[in-house]
């Protein structure tokens, strides 16, 4: 049968189309795979000290093909993980503050369709340095502040809300703060966002007779989980019910809650003090209903709970594989909390220090996870008299020998945060002597030898302190 003008057409489409996909096929072999995205990108300023590198590529990769073929210069070694077609180069251990540094990935990498990486990439950006935010005035009317720990530089102002600041959270990227503050005075309280110089302030959810508080970011500096709170009305005013945890996407703005509403159990979860693991999907909360610290996968949906009474949601090391928690512990001596760390590899639960008369608390894992920083309150004769104030201690993460690096009972430490170097602990202190205290910030340097720990003030009349990464 002889073809007809309409076959004859739809042959020669088709033979264009493999025309196409060969030209293709071609260039793509001639271009090679390529680099599409870089994190932290050329030319980028205060990067993150501990910021790992990623690098997206074109195409899925033959993993294996890339070692050996990324490097830092100042040298520095580290190791490399994938997912999915991007590569996560972690440094062993911090980078220099205020440096400039030129990555370099070395041409041969080849893809899983065959292709190479032809040519080699380099490209530079420069660290900056580790600063501390904090919430000032600490009893009253309190917005957010930048400093230096030098103390030549004075503080610089970040929010200036006429109702104030009640808490927040600092991108782990460096760049944004999320913070909750007081609308007016109904009692509400909005999420908002801002950036680290205090430029671009944007409502990021409106919470119209709620509480919207205790924010937390994900490791991708991407979602935000917080809590949220109906306001209640009551005899002598009104004040925030039970919580609930809720998500929000920065970039779509979309917000809902981690357990959808859907009218039966599930919808109806409870929850508290969010926590998101430093890495992964993971994050921690405490949920009062069952007496447990709840960890879910926030991708699969899966839960593990661990049990506690203390009501906290646990300080996560830096792999997100572990959590350490403070836990009511009652011997014959009395009532004491100890701190305990779950394996989430291995579903073990062990104690992390020896149970001693003592009450631990604010748990703070270092970031390269070797250290572990808590307030230890000591408990005379064990009869359940509490001494004065409790004080900074530090412990080792295999080990768990632990030695203080504070001893002033007359003063109180808690809300310990370690900088990204390790090099201090930033703590709030209240003087227990003076009537109507107010709280300061100090920073402790962390000398992990013998001896008791160099003490500095950064800011009086000051709380809440946390460390640009």
């Amino acid at each position: 049968m002889k073809p007809d003008r309409l076959d004859r057409a739809a042959l020669s489409a088709m033979a264009a189309i493999a025309c196409g996909i060969g030209i293709m096929l071609w260039r793509g072999d001639q271009v090679g795979v390529q680099i599409t995205r870089a994190a932290p990108a050329a030319g980028a300023e205060g990067v993150p000290i501990r910021s790992p590198l990623s690098f997206t590529f074109s195409e899925a990769m033959i993993t294996e093909s890339l070692e050996g073929r990324v490097s830092l210069s100042p040298q520095i070694s580290g190791s490399l993980h994938w997912n999915g077609a991007t590569a996560f180069f972690t440094p062993a251990g911090p980078l220099q503050p205020d440096t400039a540094y030129t990555v370099t990935i070395v041409a041969g990498a080849r893809s899983q369709r065959g292709r190479l990486f032809l040519r080699d990439a380099q490209w530079s950006f420069r660290t900056g340095h580790p600063r501390v935010v904090y919430l000032s005035p600490a009893l009253e009317v309190g917005n957010l502040y930048l400093a230096e720990i030098d103390g030549a530089t004075p503080p610089r102002p970040i929010t200036s809300e006429p109702y104030g600041v009640f808490d927040f959270a600092i991108s782990p990227d460096g760049t944004r703060i999320v913070y909750s503050a007081n609308r007016d005075e109904s009692g509400a309280r909005d999420l908002w966002l801002i950036n680290l110089d205090g430029s671009r302030r944007d409502l990021l959810v409106a919470c119209d007779q709620q509480v919207c508080q205790s924010p937390t970011w994900a490791a991708d500096s991407l979602r935000v989980a917080f809590e949220r709170r109906t306001l209640i009305d009551g005899a002598v005013g009104r004040s925030p019910g039970p919580a609930r945890i809720w998500l929000i996407d920065i970039a779509t703005r979309q917000a809902a809650p981690l357990f959808p509403q859907t009218g039966d159990a599930a919808g109806q979860k409870l929850g508290a003090l969010p926590r998101w693991a430093p890495v992964g999907d993971r994050l921690s909360y405490y949920d009062p209903l069952e007496s447990a610290i709840s960890i879910v996968d926030t991708r699969s949906g899966e839960i593990v709970q661990v049990p506690s009474v203390l009501g906290d949601s646990g300080a996560w090391s830096p792999d997100g594989n572990q959590l350490i928690y403070s836990e009511l512990v009652a011997v014959d001596a009395g009532q004491f909390s100890q701190m305990l760390r779950a394996d989430l590899t291995t579903n073990v639960i062990t104690p992390l220090t020896a149970l001693t008369t003592t009450n631990d608390m604010s748990i703070a894992w270092s970031p390269s996870g070797t250290w572990i920083a808590f307030s230890r309150q000591s408990i005379r004769n064990g009869a359940g008299f509490v001494s004065l104030g409790p004080q900074v201690w530090v412990s080792r993460a295999d080990s768990g020998e632990a030695r203080p690096l504070t001893d002033q009972p007359e003063y109180s430490y808690g809300g310990l945060r370690w900088s990204p170097d390790e090099t201090w602990i930033a703590v709030v202190r209240t003087n227990l002597g003076t009537p109507n205290p107010r709280p300061e910030v100090w920073l402790i340097r962390a000398g992990l030898g013998p001896g008791l720990a160099e003490q500095r003030l950064l800011a009086t009349d000051a709380t809440i302190p946390a460390w640009t990464p």
